[in-house]
């Protein structure tokens, strides 16, 4: 896979999770939302299994996101560099492929993003998350180091310094004039550190994901 192929499957892979996991919940729970305010008026009052789903979601989307960035980090250095290890060499785009086929084996997420969950009641849909978010937190825990890129707790009041990287923190609202800006801090980031995949794929075709399966009776 070149370079452009990797980045698409890092925008393809953030927006499947955002999509899936937070988007058809958000448009099932509040179809009548107009605005950012009201959706979250909503989900205040709803069942905080959904409210975990619809939050849940869109982080699992950066964190693979950060991953892959990681695995394949650009030129203009957006993410930390990924620590080195004694693995035998795998053809580019494989890392990405690796990363996805853990979490499919462990915690079901392409099964996940490609449901459509319009079928199914809340109720169903947040008794089922459960294995989902345990399986694929555990894969990202031993295969990725991340950590947020801005300290602080979600809607607290912060300081956002001169030399910032606009790359890593996006500013949003009524910006004006230089820094320093002052304003309520959305969502931390995440950055990726180090990421671990297994040694090597031998002769296996990383493109297979999950192989079918069969049952003779």
């Amino acid at each position: 896979m070149g370079l452009a192929l990797r980045w698409i499957g890092v925008l393809v892979l953030g927006g499947l999770a955002g999509a899936a996991g937070a988007l058809a919940l958000v448009r099932g729970l509040a179809p009548g939302a107009a605005d950012l305010g009201a959706v979250l008026e909503v989900l205040q009052g709803a069942d905080p299994i959904v409210v975990a789903l619809a939050s849940g979601a869109p982080l699992l989307g950066a964190i693979l996101a950060a991953a892959l960035m990681a695995s394949g980090a650009s030129a203009g250095g957006v993410a930390a560099p990924v620590e080195a290890s004694p693995e035998a060499s795998r053809p580019e785009g494989d890392e990405a492929l690796m990363l996805l086929g853990l979490l499919q084996q462990s915690g079901r997420f392409v099964d996940f993003v490609e449901e459509d969950l319009a079928e199914y009641s809340d109720a169903q849909v947040g008794s089922a998350v459960r294995a989902i978010h345990e399986g694929c937190r555990t894969v990202l825990r031993e295969r990725l180091d991340v950590a947020p890129i801005l300290d602080g707790e979600e809607g607290a009041t912060i300081t956002v310094e001169e030399g910032f990287d606009p790359a890593a923190v996006r500013m949003t609202g009524n910006v004006r004039g230089e820094p320093p800006y002052q304003g309520v801090l959305r969502h931390p980031g995440w950055r990726s550190s180090a990421l671990r995949l297994p040694a090597s794929a031998g002769d296996r075709d990383t493109s297979i994901l999950a192989p079918a399966e069969v049952e003779v009776p």
